[in-house]
């Protein structure tokens, strides 16, 4: 029996789709075992209106007029203008971290351990890479710290500070609960789609609760050579029905066609000086993308409403940017 190239070609989909829903059935077993609210969170929190209901009464309402004074950064806008801008456009750029924090974010890069490609049998410190990629035949795209920021009393005091938490619990419209942060480099590099899709250099939205809201600091100068931020803005509540049936899956759409979609004008890329930051909602498309000739060092750390037993790196879930 002779099988041909098209057939062969045929059988791999169809194996490939097999494989694929096999892990999905296994992946929302283990959900409603160990965690079901995140199980239900994930499957209903793609839908606006479930989302809105959800926060649907704020149960924190923090005031500027109480703010304590930031020693870790600063806001362009007062804060009522913050809030009215996150609102309508999903993001609100206009941070700025102090002097003496972005200097403390720069000695931990150079001093601390990343791991290529987010792989954590691939360490390295920063001056390495050339070392590494020489060894590895290959150049290296991502380079995450994993969780050592958690133990950078920096980090804490960024995390804790009194106007980033004022800024979450105003527009969570509750006591924010932090989540998950992330200190990572992009390296220019030419990357595949698959590779773009794993490093979330896609467009794409998260939904790790049924409101969130993320904070980004670039730690480097970042042009439109240096992989800048790109968001659609206002598609946190302007999203098409078939594109919250399919959640995060949106991720295997074309960037061209949601662009097309919600109109070339909703398109925001973020550039800034080092130091410079920016806070959304990541319901809202976004993306990281590849730098072409300069690195970026981007730091990250969101909040929610809720607190779960899971998370989305525990299910192969693509969630950082």
């Amino acid at each position: 029996m002779v099988i041909t190239h098209q057939a062969e070609s045929h059988i791999g989909k169809v194996a490939k789709l097999a494989t694929k829903v096999v892990n999905t059935v296994r992946e929302n077993q283990v959900c409603l075992t160990e965690d079901p609210s995140f199980y239900w969170m994930r499957t209903l929190a793609r839908f606006q209106r479930v989302r809105e209901w959800a926060t649907s009464t704020p149960e924190s309402n923090a005031q500027a007029s109480t703010l304590l004074p930031s020693d870790c950064l600063f806001i362009k806008n007062s804060f009522d203008r913050v809030s009215q801008i996150l609102e309508q456009d999903g993001y609100y750029q206009g941070l700025q971290l102090s002097s003496k924090t972005l200097a403390a974010f720069l000695k931990f890069a150079e001093t601390t351990p990343c791991y290529a490609n987010r792989n954590p049998d691939l360490k390295f410190l920063l001056h390495e890479r050339s070392a590494l990629e020489a060894k590895l035949g290959r150049p290296i795209l991502l380079g995450s710290y994993f969780d050592a920021h958690e133990a950078f009393q920096p980090f804490q005091a960024l995390k804790t500070d009194p106007l980033l938490l004022a800024i979450a619990s105003t527009y969570l419209g509750r006591e924010p609960q932090y989540h998950r942060g992330e200190i990572a480099w992009s390296f220019p590099a030419p990357a595949s789609e698959a590779e773009k899709l794993a490093a979330a250099q896609v467009l794409h939205c998260d939904i790790n609760d049924y409101k969130t809201i993320k904070f980004f600091f670039y730690l480097t100068d970042v042009d439109a050579e240096s992989g800048p931020h790109v968001y659609l803005r206002g598609t946190h509540r302007n999203r098409k029905l078939h594109h919250q049936f399919m959640g995060q899956r949106c991720a295997s759409i074309p960037d061209e066609t949601l662009i097309e979609t919600y109109g070339a004008d909703s398109v925001e890329t973020v550039c800034g000086p080092a130091g410079f930051g920016f806070a959304g909602d990541p319901y809202t498309f976004h993306k990281g993308t590849t730098p072409t000739r300069h690195p970026r060092l981007l730091l990250q750390m969101e909040f929610g409403i809720n607190q779960y037993k899971m998370w989305h790196f525990d299910t192969n879930h693509t969630k950082q940017n």
